[in-house]
């Protein structure tokens, strides 16, 4: 009774990493001590800081000391090797001392690089293994943790290790471009796992009914004393104003809208991403005691000069990439002109919208995607797209054997193919859209003040200036000309830097995270943070989410210093056997998610896909190959593929 008493209080909280270890005694056994499964959500943070702050300087240990920043990162056995190493190697080239010659030079040589192995591998720090889905996810998603948490009916604890990184699962499940399943070794000799899909079968099951963040917040409550002021209140705004106030920063958020929310909340319509969905996601974040100030825009309300003369220690910048970029020869909407992101603001708005005739989308991205089907839904008879990139050709999977495995021959990236993910593209077919690709609008035809015709002309090849801006080589000859009632423009946004007085100086802090640090922001002392779309551009919105959690940890960095937290934690979980590996053809093709057919037909803005069913999800979850167990990954994963490559 008393074993149960103890353990009862763990599996009620849902410590994430407990429920994935074969270690029965929980919380008591030895190997618990030090693991990660005893800290709490800003515990785990403060660690992460930590270790990768002494990354930084243990190099410079291991300079001048062999094994020093082993020690310093917490990898004592390593550290002692290097250390012992160091003293041997010396004493042997004392000893062993004679006029010079290559015996010598070699011993020195080995030296040397003992030397140079222990500085590299000081910088590498304690290191968990992660599976390739996990390593392929922006926001380090650990994948194949909780999918196999709902392969056991365990879906809020499967939730909870999504959350631990990701606040919107909802609206990730349901509209990220999973570079996880790309990568799934699955999907080398079938159909890659449906990661995302799960992900969002997972908070449909048990979102809403426990606020995970305020309970990490009542678990371990704490004041800094500093303000931050966070500026935008999208995915990736919202991201680094929780994980602020979880690490116990005090968090203003401004924001130019009315509610807050950013892209998802203006420009994603509702047949992809419910509008309940993300803002129900948004409110958590808000009710965290923060304080939001919305309908108030930098530039015009108040600059950065003024955050800091209200006290405010910090500032990270989210305002994204609202500028739409038009083109030259469009007119105006009384003429049948319209531009793309102001019609999906109209219609996530919920505005009545009706566009009979025929209409033309410009543009080959994921917004002339969702523009030209939801003109479907407005009553337009027909609809195509005509952009300058080449519509992708569908293929067969190839593979080439590489370092004893398969491996899949991707398309190389380049600017001559629709940058529209493969799938909207393929949903845009299905609801009868033509897409043209390889061409250009030129000019338009009018009749009675309107649009009535574009005339265009195909494109040779595609060619780029030195700032990475397309310019397109036409074709000689006459061109073709589309019918047209509705001209709509999709060609792409760009951040609007008028409230820094052009785009500022940035040191960027990673080279895949969108993040960085401005460097002397006009009248402003403080450390002022950029990231999401402001830094770069358009990106995902998985990048968005990890580039405010970045920020957070970097402020708290910048502001406190090293966190006070034992750098002897270490993931020290032990991995439950998994002898479910089956290779058959049911295993091979994934599950299908519900299509709302009726969605589809009607044209209305329902959601079109309604996830898997609680059957469809333990089956395709099942289909995960652990690649994150060691011993599957260096004999099962290897010898299936390996297998598979000599059929």
């Amino acid at each position: 009774m008393k074993e149960q008493s103890l353990e009862q209080p763990l599996m009620k909280e849902g410590y994430r990493e407990c429920h994935l270890c074969a270690v029965e005694n929980k919380m008591r056994a030895r190997r618990c001590f030090y693991c990660t499964g005893n800290l709490g959500l800003r515990d785990r943070i403060c660690l992460e800081i930590k270790q990768r702050s002494r990354r930084k300087r243990a190099p410079y240990l291991s300079a001048v000391v062999p094994g020093a920043g082993h020690w310093y990162t917490g990898r004592r056995y390593v550290g002692t090797f290097f250390m012992a190493m160091a003293p041997l190697a010396i004493g042997l080239a004392v000893a062993t001392y004679t006029p010079w010659n290559w015996g010598l030079a070699v011993l020195s040589l080995g030296i040397f690089m003992v030397w140079v192995l222990a500085l590299v591998d000081s910088r590498r720090g304690a290191h968990h293994f992660q599976a390739p889905c996990q390593v392929a996810c922006p926001g380090k998603v650990p994948c194949s943790h909780y999918v196999h948490l709902a392969v056991e009916g365990k879906y809020r604890e499967s939730l909870e290790l999504v959350e631990a990184v990701c606040p919107f699962p909802g609206t990730i499940g349901r509209i990220c471009h999973h570079p996880c399943e790309t990568d799934c070794n699955r999907g080398k000799d079938g159909e890659p796992v449906a990661i995302c899909a799960l992900k969002r079968f997972v908070d449909d099951n048990t979102g809403g009914t426990n606020n995970f963040y305020r309970r990490e917040i009542e678990a371990a409550p704490v004041s800094l004393g500093h303000k931050i002021a966070v500026i935008g209140a999208g995915p990736s705004g919202l991201t680094a104003a929780l994980f602020l106030r979880i690490l116990g920063f005090r968090v203003s958020v401004f924001d130019a809208g009315e509610s807050g929310g950013g892209t998802p909340a203006s420009f994603v319509p509702g047949y992809r991403l419910p509008p309940e969905v993300y803002r129900s996601e948004v409110e958590r974040i808000l009710d965290l005691d923060l304080d939001p100030n919305f309908g108030k825009a930098m530039g015009r309300d108040f600059s950065l000069k003024d955050l800091q003369e209200q006290g405010f220690s910090g500032v990270y910048l989210a305002i994204g990439a609202m500028r739409t970029i038009g083109l030259p020869h469009t007119g105006e909407e009384k003429e049948g002109f319209l531009d793309g992101r102001a019609f999906l603001k109209r219609i996530v708005r919920g505005d009545a919208v009706e566009l009979p005739g025929e209409v033309l989308v410009i543009g080959g991205g994921n917004v002339a995607m969702d523009v030209a089907r939801s003109a479907v839904r407005c009553g337009a008879g027909k609809v195509r797209i005509i952009c300058l990139e080449k519509k992708p050709v569908p293929r067969e999977k190839q593979f080439h054997y590489f370092k004893n495995e398969w491996r899949e021959i991707r398309a190389k990236e380049t600017g001559e193919v629709m940058p529209a993910w493969p799938w909207e593209i393929d949903d845009a077919l299905e609801e009868k859209i033509e897409i043209i690709g390889g061409g250009s609008t030129s000019s338009f035809d009018f009749e009675g003040g309107r649009v009535a015709r574009a005339i265009c002309r195909e494109i040779e090849r595609i060619d780029t200036d030195d700032k990475g801006r397309l310019l397109p080589v036409l074709k000689e000859g006459p061109g073709f000309t589309l019918k047209a009632d509705w001209v709509i423009t999709a060609v792409g946004s760009t951040p609007d830097y008028s409230a820094t007085g052009g785009r500022p100086a940035m040191k960027f802090l990673s080279d895949t995270i969108p993040i960085a640090l401005l460097r002397k922001p006009e009248g402003c002392t403080v450390p002022v943070l950029a990231g999401g779309d402001y830094v770069r551009g358009p990106s995902s919105i998985i990048e968005g989410i990890t580039a405010g959690r970045e920020a957070a940890m970097y402020l708290y960095r910048r502001l406190m210093g090293e966190p006070e937290i034992s750098i002897r934690y270490r993931n020290r979980r032990i991995m439950r056997p998994w002898s479910n590996y089956p290779d058959s053809l049911d295993k091979r093709q994934r599950r299908r998610q519900l299509l709302n057919k009726e969605a589809r037909e009607t044209k209305s803005f329902d959601e079109v896909y309604g996830g898997f069913t609680e059957m469809s999800a333990r089956e395709e979850a099942d289909r995960c190959m652990r690649c994150d167990w060691p011993l599957v990954r260096e004999s099962k994963v290897k010898k299936f593929l390996g297998a598979r490559g000599k059929d």
